[in-house]
């Protein structure tokens, strides 16, 4: 595979250190990937403990359908397949489609999504800065090495005791979400060797992961969708469909291009305190000691790992 695009420089110096147009929309990318991720978690959370959840193949269906459909000009551009892509760059984009869904709805089947939320977002600096280093090349300097562990520390400490519970088989779910970040951390590296825009990577996964998945499950999201309330099929629509099929793929993929997948990631890595906050307000939950520092923790993380510390200003 060809070297990947390097992502443009974090600063410009007309007048002092000033944000270029590049990186203010990369971090604006990572801000509207956090709120989506924090929705999606705070809705999968619901649909888990409603009294009839649906499968996860027609929430599979639903979130790769509707990318596939809203977005049938970009794939059709292509043809289908994108001939300018190495086919390792393709198939490590299709991690972000069947695999990821699949291991973090799986995952939420043993571990609550407390656990799973963190664990997900958390560990993703962690993947993608060892990935970057071997494939992309990326310098791992102190203050991202102390961002990554700081984060790190935090998603344990937010877990808690959960993290351990062996006995209740919630280690099920922790290695299916360890998988699911995983996966998602492949297609961040392959992205960046696609020579894809955001918008015909979203719709390549979305497209190729209808392919795969109907000839499987055709006849049985049928039967499902015509029992199903139509309200249920509506939320979920909006929440897998347009914010996490669509606009997830596309901003995080902004965020990556303009910002490199090392800053990107550790910006994503807001998510669980998020997550803690949206559940306070919503649904009434009351965050531990524990669960505090260790979002705390996380912010601290985010900050010496997305670059900020490193970034001096010069004069003009």
């Amino acid at each position: 595979m060809t070297a990947p695009a390097t992502p443009a420089n974090a600063t410009s110096h007309t007048g002092g250190s000033v944000l270029r147009t590049s990186t203010r929309l990369g971090i604006l990318g990572a801000v509207l990937t956090v709120m989506v991720w924090t929705n999606w978690i705070v809705s999968t959370r619901f649909m888990m403990q409603a009294q009839h959840p649906l499968s996860a193949s027609l929430l599979s269906f639903i979130r790769f359908g509707t990318a596939a459909i809203l977005l049938a000009p970009a794939w059709w551009r292509f043809r289908i397949y994108p001939r300018q892509s190495p086919p390792l760059a393709l198939l490590g984009l299709m991690a972000a489609g069947l695999p990821y869904q699949f291991m973090v709805l799986w995952g939420l089947h043993y571990a609550p999504a407390s656990e799973a939320g963190p664990l997900l977002a958390g560990t993703l600096p962690l993947f993608i800065a060892l990935l970057s280093a071997v494939f992309l090349r990326e310098r791992i300097t102190l203050y991202r090495a102390i961002g990554v562990g700081l984060i790190t520390q935090g998603v344990i400490a937010v877990l808690g005791q959960g993290l351990f519970d062996f006995a209740a088989g919630t280690w099920k779910g922790h290695l299916a979400i360890l998988a699911a970040a995983g996966a998602w951390s492949v297609y961040t590296i392959a992205f960046r060797y696609s020579r894809l825009t955001g918008l015909e990577a979203a719709a390549f996964v979305g497209l190729w992961s209808v392919i795969v998945l109907l000839p499987f499950t055709a006849a049985d999201i049928w039967v499902e969708i015509q029992n199903a309330p139509a309200a249920t099929l509506a939320h979920q629509f909006l929440t897998q469909g347009l914010l996490a099929g669509v606009l997830a793929l596309l901003t995080y993929t902004t965020a990556v291009r303009h910002l490199g997948a090392s800053r990107a990631t550790a910006l994503t890595a807001l998510t669980p305190p998020m997550a803690l906050l949206v559940g306070m307000l919503l649904l009434g939950e009351r965050p531990g000691l524990w669960q505090m520092a260790g979002c705390a923790l996380i912010v601290c993380g985010v900050v010496a790992a997305s670059g900020v510390l490193g970034t001096r200003s010069r004069p003009s």
